[in-house]
């Protein structure tokens, strides 16, 4: 694979789709908070602004509500002054300054606003000390960092490392590049054979965080010319490719599912599982073309050399377990905070296919998830999983959750082609164990038990529930085994 005109050709393809789509257009017709910003950068940095395009994008800025409280000032700052780094043109200072934020308090827009100041050369002291308190407080030991206390989103740390890596390149000063390269090391213990890695945490599935996830890979290979990194670039292209459109474009939620381009997204629809309120397809796309075609240019500026593709490795934190055979690989994370930091169950990918789905929700509003989503013990009397103000921990390959309604024991044991998942619930109240499976590849056998793909599934008693879960993998079908200690096993063939 010729990594570099890959990566081109992807950033290209997005920036026709969205010239074809605004061709005969005033606007993008979608509510956007941030796309006519990051269309403009990339079509420039692409060399490919038409006059008149760029005279819609500028209309349709011009009429977004500025005092609207949730206006997105950091992304837009930030992707007008790249267009003006790019371009040189002086009529769009006027959308720049003087600088206004939204002062969102997570780590992702944190860091954001502090390469904005960087950029302009304002608040500079502010921004760098913001910044140091984020990393300070939130990147873990692991290299992780979190959004917020209880958001292990695999997404915002790939942002939140890019966001890092503009730090460093604006001020040069090592700290940043330690915490970025500890970053990108960390998230590159979860992409997989076949390139997926946005499978854990809010904003799962989504083209956002491929999009950063291809420029911190660029910018580690500039920094330490490691070969590998190389290859598993290679892999997430590939991954992207499959799900790319015949038109150049990307779905937003990378699942499989195809969907109208909606103007504003009804996330209690099941065709727009794992998109959340604020999602909009005309943020995120050319968002994701940007960040690839920032890749680009990384990549052309050095020789790069024949990617290296290292096996994938196991891997263990205090928040994370993966497994790899050369049957299979499989994902564990801890449980607790957002529903979508929940892996219960392995996440498990063989032969080239998800076997297993990832879980979770939007949970603030009213939505597709609940709680009965995600595969742990739930009690129907008091309508409550096990999680529930609970504290989890992983041991051993097991993982314990101590909650009021009791203690709930996961034991793992992962064999060549074999995983047995051994679950025991002590409490004075009746549980029932709760598996999910992608109702797509799922069917039920003679005996009861589950085949997927070519994966077989036993269970000690499992019982179809008539009704559906969902998460960013699409309609999940319910099963539950009401054992006291509930056996379930994967062979692999």
């Amino acid at each position: 694979m010729d990594i570099k005109n890959e990566i081109f050709n992807i950033s290209n393809q997005i920036s026709d789709f969205i010239n074809s789509w605004l061709e005969d257009k005033k606007d993008f017709e979608c509510r956007t908070f941030y796309g006519e910003t990051y269309t403009l950068a990339l079509m420039r940095m692409l060399g490919v602004l038409k006059p008149e395009i760029k005279e819609k994008i500028i209309n349709s800025y011009e009429k977004i509500d500025k005092l609207d409280s949730q206006f997105h000032w950091e992304f837009n700052n930030y992707a007008l002054l790249q267009y003006y780094s790019f371009s040189g043109d002086k009529d769009i200072l006027k959308y720049i300054y003087p600088l206004k934020f939204k002062h969102t308090p997570c780590t992702n827009w944190t860091l954001l606003r502090s390469v904005a100041r960087l950029i302009a050369k304002q608040d500079e002291e502010l921004a760098l000390r913001e910044a140091r308190d984020k990393i300070n407080k939130f990147q873990l030991s692991s290299g992780m960092i979190l959004d917020e206390k209880n958001v292990k989103s695999f997404q915002y740390h790939c942002f939140s490392m890019a966001m890092i890596a503009e730090i460093y390149e604006a001020t040069d000063k090592e700290e940043f590049k330690k915490s970025f390269l500890l970053g990108v090391s960390f998230i590159r213990n979860f992409i997989l054979s076949t390139g997926d890695t946005i499978y854990i945490g809010r904003g799962q599935r989504q083209s956002f965080g491929y999009g950063a996830l291809i420029y911190i890979l660029a910018m580690a290979y500039k920094y330490t010319r490691d070969a590998s990194i190389l290859g598993d670039l290679s892999r997430v292209v590939e991954f992207l490719k499959i799900h790319q459109n015949s038109d150049g474009s990307f779905p937003l939620v990378l699942n499989g599912n195809q969907q109208k381009i909606p103007t504003t997204v009804d996330i209690k629809d099941p065709d727009y599982a794992g998109w959340y309120p604020y999602n909009n397809y005309f943020d995120y796309l050319p968002f994701m073309g940007f960040f690839i075609a920032k890749a680009n240019i990384v990549l052309n500026e050095l020789d790069v050399a024949q990617p290296i593709f290292n096996t994938p490795k196991n891997y263990s934190d205090n928040n994370y377990i993966k497994k790899v055979t050369n049957k299979y690989e499989a994902v564990i994370s801890r449980v607790g905070g957002y529903w979508t930091n929940d892996m219960p169950i392995p996440y498990i990918v063989s032969k080239d296919k998800s076997i297993t789905p990832c879980y979770g929700g939007e949970q603030f509003q009213k939505s597709l998830y609940s709680l009965k989503g995600i595969p742990l013990p739930y009690s129907k009397l008091l309508n409550k999983s096990a999680r529930w103000k609970g504290l989890s921990f992983l041991k051993n390959q097991t993982l314990w959750v101590i909650s009021p309604l009791g203690i709930v024991r996961r034991k793992f044991s992962f064999l060549d082609d074999y995983i047995r998942i051994e679950t025991s619930t002590f409490s004075l109240l009746k549980f029932v164990n709760l598996y999910l499976f992608k109702a797509d590849s799922t069917r039920l056998d003679g005996r009861n038990n589950l085949v997927l793909h070519d994966v077989e599934v036993t269970c000690t008693g499992l019982k179809e529930v008539d009704k559906y879960e969902y998460s960013p993998d699409g309609k999940l079908i319910l099963l539950e085994d009401e054992s006291k200690m509930s056996i379930i096993e994967f062979k692999f063939y």
